[in-house]
């Protein structure tokens, strides 16, 4: 390697000639590279690693306490959910950070291409408000559990189960087996079902002919036998009502 160096030194090569002093420019610049830019590039990237796998050590985390403790599948959807939009979230501007250090590095200008993105953004930002509106009201619905798959809601006049939720749409599908798919940025109020407790009223249409008194003590005890019942007494958080005659209605 030494004697092909050295013979790369003469003729049109030697020291003082034109690709002599190209050579010599070249050296240079590897020297400082070597020396200047090259332990900070090599900083820059074990930084980047570093923070890489923290945060995918912290979504994992987020995903696995989702997993013991979620009181239902549909909230461990939702963890999910978020932990892969604070990763990839994550992983973008980190990669975005480490990419500009190495192209500052190799003596590309910034400015231009900092300028040219910055004007991209905004022109990306004004046509797809719509689209930015849907994500950020999806992470508020993820953060605030204002809904889980799986619950019956009713947002945005359709009143159904949630059948999918992700960061720009919820997917509902009502009583008639219709689905409709209804973006976030649509969802102002919640009206769910599911949290906590749900009251059921049931209407129950006896013949004319029959005595309130009798009918609503027949409906008492069958709301009683239900209540203790195996099948369904865990279900019951109090004990059940009749309140008695609403409209009566002859023949």
């Amino acid at each position: 390697m030494f004697l092909v160096f050295l013979a790369a030194r003469t003729g049109i090569f030697a020291e003082g000639r034109f690709l002599g002093r190209i050579i010599d420019l070249w050296i240079g610049d590897a020297q400082e590279f070597i020396h200047a830019k090259l332990p900070h590039l090599v900083l820059v990237a074990l930084i980047g690693f570093v923070l890489d796998r923290l945060l995918r050590l912290i979504t994992a985390r987020m995903i696995t306490v989702a997993e013991q403790h979620a009181a239902s599948h549909g909230r461990v959807f939702q963890v999910k959910t978020l932990a892969g939009v604070i990763r990839t979230t994550g992983l973008a501007i980190i990669g975005a950070i480490v990419g500009m250090q190495f192209l500052d590095a190799v003596g590309l200008n910034l400015a231009p291409l900092l300028t040219s993105a910055g004007i991209a953004g905004v022109a990306i930002g004004l046509a797809a408000q719509n689209i930015v509106r849907d994500v950020l009201n999806g992470v508020l619905i993820l953060v605030e559990d204002q809904f889980s798959i799986g619950d019956t809601v009713r947002v945005a006049g359709v009143a159904g189960v949630v059948e999918a939720m992700t960061l720009r749409k919820t997917t509902v599908r009502d009583a008639d087996g219709t689905l409709y798919v209804i973006p976030n940025s649509q969802i102002t109020t919640v009206a769910n079902q599911n949290a906590g407790f749900s009251v059921a009223t049931v209407n129950v249409s006896v013949d004319f002919s029959a005595h309130p008194d009798q009918v609503v003590a027949l409906l008492s005890r069958i709301a009683q036998e239900i209540r203790h019942s195996e099948e369904f007494g865990g279900v019951f958080l109090a004990d059940p009502q009749v309140l008695g005659v609403d409209v009566v209605k002859g023949s």
